[in-house]
């Protein structure tokens, strides 16, 4: 009965044992999941203040765009006057 005995013991503390490994590596794997998720989280927080910049460089971009197409609408004018002024002329 002895031997019974101590195999049921080692059993035991074997099952244990495992338990701890398993617990220990679910702990690690969360830890990892964890850091990870932080480092996507922080990429994406600066990809999105990218975004939001290029955003607002696009937005004076189209407001020079537009300035610099009124500008070209007047030049084009005084161009078409100054022409006419010349056939008077001739």
């Amino acid at each position: 009965m002895g031997a019974v005995d101590i195999g049921l013991l080692i059993a035991v503390i074997g099952c244990f044992v495992g338990l701890a490994g398993w617990l220990s590596g679910r702990d690690k794997k969360l830890t990892n999941d964890g850091e990870w998720k932080g480092t996507v989280n922080t990429k994406l927080d600066d990809i999105k203040s990218s975004v939001s910049g290029t955003t607002a460089e696009l937005v004076k971009i189209n407001a020079t765009l537009n300035e610099h197409g009124e500008r070209l609408t007047a030049v084009e004018s005084s161009a078409k006057q100054a022409h006419h002024r010349l056939d008077e002329l001739k």
